[in-house]
């Protein structure tokens, strides 16, 4: 469906998660379960998977995919440095994989450890192993993009870097620009609510139909319904 739909039926969204929000979400998750220690990127990424896996209808034996595109420089990679000098891209993108009646038929925290398990599986012998078969497909993303949710974090991007000398950075991230297969994943942004908080706001790009339904699926998730309102920052592109 995302592949097949126009661009112009397409439209996008971006969510916002305050403290007040990921509480919430974190509440869903039964007390003293493992899954409750849950970074707010890894239980957001589990609600958002979960939710927009519905509001695109697919068949209860399907099988859907996540991938989560991580930073190699990150300080997670303490087994296999980057080469003093490289400058390139450098990044490694990891699978969790379900049917549709698995992923929508569990618990929150059951997701929540999948997409635990599947960053914390990134070994030396796994990041090697990724790079060879890109060079040998000569391609990434692969083709096969269908049914797969792109996530990455990119919330501590410049934090505590850029001095602007006049004002602080409030907020900022990558556009939902370019072609098609770009905007088909989301992007956990660093930012400031109304309230002065630090919060996280995630790009999703979606048909028109599926985006309501999605919107539905998120407020479910949420106790309060004025939430909603405030949950959605900005309209269509």
């Amino acid at each position: 469906m995302m592949l097949s739909t126009p661009p112009r039926s397409m439209v996008a969204r971006y969510f916002l998660f305050g403290p007040r929000e990921v509480s919430t979400l974190r509440d869903r998750i039964p007390a003293g379960h493992p899954a409750r220690s849950a970074t707010i990127f890894e239980l957001v990424t589990a609600v958002m998977w979960q939710c927009r896996t519905v509001a695109l209808g697919y068949e209860a034996g399907q099988r859907v995919r996540l991938m989560i595109t991580m930073n190699a420089r990150g300080r997670w990679n303490n087994h296999t440095p980057i080469p003093w000098g490289y400058y390139g891209n450098a990044h490694v993108s990891p699978i969790a994989e379900a049917t549709v009646g698995e992923l929508c038929g569990q618990p929150l925290a059951e997701t929540v450890e999948l997409v635990r398990e599947t960053k914390r599986c990134v070994t030396k012998e796994r990041m090697e192993s990724m790079v060879e078969t890109v060079a040998s497909l000569r391609e990434w993303p692969p083709s096969t993009m269908d049914k797969i949710y792109e996530v990455s974090d990119i919330r501590w991007t410049a934090v505590n870097v850029l001095k602007f000398g006049w004002a602080e950075l409030a907020g900022g991230g990558i556009p939902l620009a370019g072609d098609l297969t770009s905007k088909l994943g989301s992007d956990h942004v660093r930012c400031t609510n109304e309230n002065g908080e630090v919060s996280t706001v995630v790009s999703m790009l979606l048909p028109r139909l599926a985006m309501e339904r999605f919107r539905e699926e998120i407020a479910l998730w949420l106790s309060d319904k004025d939430e909603e309102k405030n949950l959605t920052l900005m309209s269509s592109l």
